[in-house]
C-alpha cells in the first residue's frame, strides 16, 4: 500500500498540470488600457488593464483616480469628463503639445484601499501628473477595517506583486491586510484555475440569466469574453447593515485613510493635484456636516504635505446631476472645461 502513495500524488499532479493547462487555453486574453480608456471590466481585471505609464518622449498622461462620478458608467467613454479633458488639453495644445493622454483609472464603489495600492503603483510607474479627484464617501467608515476581498475591484491583487508590497504603509497593511485574502489574490495572478471559477459563473449566467440567485455565487459583473457588454452588480447585504447601505461619515479613522494616500502620493516622483470632487448640495442635506469635515481635513493635510488642492465642490450647477454625485454630460463636459483652464494655468506656471 505504501508504494502506491508515490504513485498516486504524481497521478494527482499530473491532472492537476492538464487542466492548469486546458484552463490556459480556454480562457479568453485579456485587452489592455491601450484598447480602452478607462476600466473596461467596470469592477474587475485592473491589474491586466494598468499598463506602465512611466514619463518619456511618447506623450503627456495624466491618469485620473476617481470613483464612480468619473468612472460614469451610465454614460459611453467618450462622454465621461476624462475623454472630454483629453480631447481639449490636445485642442488647446497645453504646455505646447498636442499629444495629451487621460486614463480613467475610476470605478464605482472605489474606496481609499484601492486608491493606496494605485497610488503605491504610479511611485513605480510615473505619469506626467497626477490627478486625484475624490469626496468624504471614498473614505467611509464601511471600508474602514475590511479586508482586501472587500474591494468591488480586484485591485488588491496586486498586493502580491514584491515591489508594491514594500511601499504600502505598515498602518494599511495592519488594517486591512488579511491572510486569506493575501493567499486569494496571490494564486489569482499565477493560477488559471482559481480564475477559471469566474469564467464558470459567467458562462452560466449567459446560458441560464438569473440562476445566480439559486447558488452561492461571487458578484460576477462582467463575461470575460464581451467585455463591451452591459456591466451589472447583484444587491448586495453590507456588514452591520440594510442591503446598499454604507456608513457615510467622516471623523479620524477616515482622516488616517485620506493620510496613507496623500503621503504615497506626495512621495511620488510624478506631480500631483488633489480635487474636491463636485457634489450636489441641497437644502438641509445630512451629509453636508462631512462634507464640511471632510474639505477641512483635505485642506489641512494637503497644506502639510505641499500638495496642489483644487476645491470644486460647489464648481457645477445643482439642476445638473443625476444622483447627489453622479453628473449629466452637460457638467461632465463643464468640469472638462474647469479642469483644463486650471491645467492650463499649471503647466505654464511649471512646465514639465
Amino acid at each position: 500500500m505504501k508504494t502506491r502513495w508515490p504513485w498516486v500524488v504524481l497521478l494527482f499532479v499530473l491532472v492537476l498540470a492538464v487542466c492548469e493547462g486546458l484552463a490556459r487555453r480556454a480562457m479568453p486574453r485579456i485587452p489592455g488600457s491601450r484598447e480602452e480608456n478607462r476600466n473596461p471590466f467596470r469592477f474587475r481585471g485592473w491589474p491586466e488593464f494598468i499598463r506602465d505609464v512611466g514619463r518619456g518622449p511618447k506623450g503627456a498622461t495624466i491618469v485620473l483616480l476617481s470613483n464612480s462620478q468619473a468612472y460614469a458608467g451610465e454614460y459611453l467613454g467618450r462622454l465621461t469628463y476624462a475623454a472630454r479633458l483629453e480631447d481639449l488639453l490636445r485642442e488647446r495644445r497645453v504646455g505646447g503639445r498636442a499629444d495629451w493622454e487621460v486614463l480613467n483609472w475610476s470605478s464605482d464603489g472605489m474606496t481609499s484601499i484601492e486608491y493606496v495600492l494605485l497610488a503605491r503603483y504610479l511611485q513605480l510607474h510615473p505619469p506626467t501628473l497626477v490627478l486625484a479627484a475624490t469626496g468624504f464617501a471614498d473614505y467611509s467608515l464601511e471600508h474602514a477595517y475590511r479586508g482586501f476581498l472587500h474591494c468591488r475591484t480586484d485591485l488588491p491583487r496586486l498586493v502580491g506583486r514584491p515591489a508594491i508590497l514594500r511601499g504600502l504603509p505598515w498602518s494599511y497593511l495592519k488594517r486591512h491586510s488579511r491572510v486569506e485574502d493575501s493567499l486569494a489574490f496571490a494564486a489569482y495572478d499565477r493560477v488559471a484555475l482559481y480564475r477559471f471559477k469566474e469564467y464558470f459563473w459567467s458562462w452560466l449566467d449567459v446560458r441560464m440569466p438569473g440562476v445566480h440567485g439559486l447558488f452561492y455565487a461571487p458578484a460576477i459583473n462582467y463575461r470575460p469574453w464581451q467585455l463591451k457588454g452591459r456591466a451589472w452588480l447583484p444587491e448586495m447585504t453590507l456588514p452591520g447593515g440594510r442591503p446598499g447601505h454604507i456608513q457615510f461619515m467622516y471623523n479620524e479613522i477616515s482622516g488616517q485613510m485620506l493620510s496613507e494616500y496623500l503621503d504615497l502620493l506626495a512621495g511620488g516622483p510624478a506631480p500631483c493635484v488633489l480635487v474636491a470632487q463636485p457634489r450636489q448640495m441641497l437644502p438641509d442635506d445630512p451629509r453636508a456636516q462631512w462634507d464640511i469635515a471632510f474639505i477641512q481635513d483635505l485642506q489641512k493635510q494637503t497644506g502639510a504635505r505641499s500638495l496642489p488642492l483644487w476645491d470644486l465642490q460647489d464648481a457645477l450647477p445643482n439642476d445638473e446631476y443625476l444622483t447627489s454625485s453622479h453628473l449629466k454630460p452637460p457638467n461632465h463636459l463643464r468640469l472638462a472645461r474647469i479642469l483644463c483652464d486650471r491645467l492650463e494655468a499649471y503647466f505654464a506656471d511649471s512646465p514639465q
